[in-house]
């Protein structure tokens, strides 16, 4: 019954190497001589990761199908737990038909019999799939670089201006510059008045002083709005 169950697997597309027919090596059951050592254990052949344990059964009746069942589910719990399935196949070489001569049952994580056919048996990706399904899930970290808090940027009135933003608007405030327009303003109308008429309403000493002043007005303000 086992080489039958055995053929079908490989026929499955189950490579040799992820069918342990000696259940031994896994060392399971030395702590509780009472379990009862399945017939075949499905691994990952790249992982060794067990994926299913498989018991095969003759014809027996309800009861001892039963179990059965209850034997091959808690050496799949000593095994790994909820992390792998378990499955009972029933072997009624007197069937009429296929069906009637090998059934399938699901026993493990869920500790309930359900019946399988051949076609939805899982095949060794399924049970790969539903490994990490089954496996709990731990919350990852954020990443370092996303765990960044965003710059706290301090409003002032509603109007989205922090207090660096604040003094330079204060220090490019156009009335700074009112002061310098009207000493350049009182320059340029004496340079007109001194082409219309031939004379000056400042002195050459006094227009250098207002276009100095001028200067004065100015720079500090260009000099703070460049380094803002």
């Amino acid at each position: 019954m086992i080489e039958l169950i055995y053929s079908f697997l490989l026929q499955s597309d189950f490579p040799r190497a992820s069918i342990v027919y000696d259940v031994d090596l896994l060392k399971i059951g030395a702590s509780d001589q009472r379990l009862t050592v399945p017939a075949l254990i499905i691994v990952d052949p790249f992982t060794a990761d067990p994926l299913a344990v498989i018991d095969v059964l003759p014809a027996v009746d309800a009861e001892d199908l039963k179990a059965a069942a209850i034997e091959t589910g808690a050496y799949a719990s000593e095994l790994a737990g909820k992390h792998i399935q378990g499955f009972v196949v029933r072997v009624d070489v007197h069937g009429q038909t296929d069906a009637e001569q090998v059934q399938f049952y699901k026993i493990w994580p869920n500790s309930t019999l359900r019946q399988l056919s051949s076609k939805t048996f899982p095949d060794l990706d399924a049970l790969r799939v539903a490994r990490m399904l089954m496996l709990d899930v731990s919350v990852k970290p954020v990443p370092e670089a996303m765990n960044i808090s965003a710059p706290v940027v301090d409003i002032e009135d509603g109007f989205g201006l922090n207090e660096h933003e604040e003094k330079s608007k204060e220090s490019t405030s156009p009335g700074m510059y009112i002061p310098a327009l009207l000493l350049l303003l009182l320059f340029f109308l004496d340079a007109v008045f001194h082409q219309i008429t031939g004379a000056s309403i400042l002195t050459v000493a006094q227009s250098i002083l207002a276009l100095g002043a001028a200067a004065l007005f100015t720079l500090p303000s260009f000099a703070k709005y460049f380094r803002s």
